[in-house]
């Protein structure tokens, strides 16, 4: 129930056009370790591997640290959700201009019809083990919204029965770049 009041609040606030994005410094190193202490938990549960890759190249990201990491955890808390077994692992690297982010899994996989449809608002797949989990089909609508907001690309591959891989690409931005919305 929790999750669902977070979700619609997020919505709402997305919709109503009251999200401001505040610029700031990113230390990826210490997001990312914070991330791992964060859901290492909830792997250990599930008898999952968590894995943490950056590149020691990465330096600090221009962005809202808020959006990044709203963004980052809906991915991680979907892996985990929709992986039986194997690992989830969690990656950045330097891009021409800020950070590519990657949340990889070896999880159930999304069917290339569904693929398409997943950033709709309260899409849910029809997929039994999908169905099988909790959600309210408003988490990649919502991170989609935020990706929008950091002029970040999100890209999606996935095969049913193998995994899936949501990358990331987030600018650097100067503070008069900043949105709101």
């Amino acid at each position: 129930l929790s999750d669902m009041i977070n979700d619609l609040s997020a919505l709402s606030r997305a919709e109503r056009g009251v999200l401001h994005v505040d610029v700031e410094s990113i230390n990826v190193h210490d997001l990312l370790a914070s991330l791992e202490t964060n859901y290492t938990p909830q792997a250990q549960h599930k008898q999952l591997q968590l894995h943490v890759d950056i590149d020691p190249a990465l330096e600090l990201l221009m962005s809202s640290k808020l959006y990044t990491r709203e963004i980052l955890q809906n991915f991680i808390t979907n892996a985990i959700k929709y992986t039986e077994e194997g690992s989830v692992t969690i990656s950045a690297k330097p891009t021409s201009d800020g950070v590519e982010f990657m949340v990889s899994d070896t999880g159930i996989g999304i069917s290339k019809s569904d693929q398409e449809r997943v950033w709709d608002k309260f899409f849910r797949s029809e997929d039994y083990r999908t169905r099988a989990n909790s959600g309210t089909g408003l988490g990649l609508y919502v991170t989609m919204k935020l990706a929008r907001l950091i002029h970040a690309e999100v890209e999606l591959e996935s095969e049913l029965n193998k995994g899936s891989t949501f990358y990331i690409r987030v600018p650097n931005l100067q503070p008069e770049q900043a949105p709101s919305a």
